[in-house]
């Protein structure tokens, strides 16, 4: 990895909401509700953050009828480096799955 490619790299996990996001999505594929719920973040917002990760390849994206599901992508050459990121973080207090507050 070059210089400018890590640095970019990092830019985009230097975002707190991102890090909230990426930290979420560390138990499994969410769609954009559950993580608006979860991060108490607008839909926008959230939206954008999705966005500019997936343009580094950090996160995929699925559709499942109506619902895009995020996932982080475990084929980005970064990933084993992030997960060692996600590690520091505190563990969100709860889930949607412990909520049961899925998208329907």
């Amino acid at each position: 990895m070059d210089i400018e490619t890590l640095e970019r790299y990092m830019k985009t996990l230097g975002d707190k909401s991102r890090l909230r996001l990426l930290k979420a999505l560390e138990e499994g594929p969410l769609c954009i509700c559950d993580l608006t719920v979860l991060l108490d973040v607008s839909q926008p917002a959230v939206s954008q953050h999705m966005h500019r990760l997936k343009k580094e390849g950090i996160v995929l994206d699925e559709r499942r009828g109506r619902w895009i599901y995020w996932s982080i992508n475990a084929h980005h050459p970064q990933y084993s480096l992030l997960l060692d990121l996600l590690k520091l973080l505190p563990r969100q207090t709860t889930t949607c799955r412990e909520e049961n507050n899925r998208c329907k």
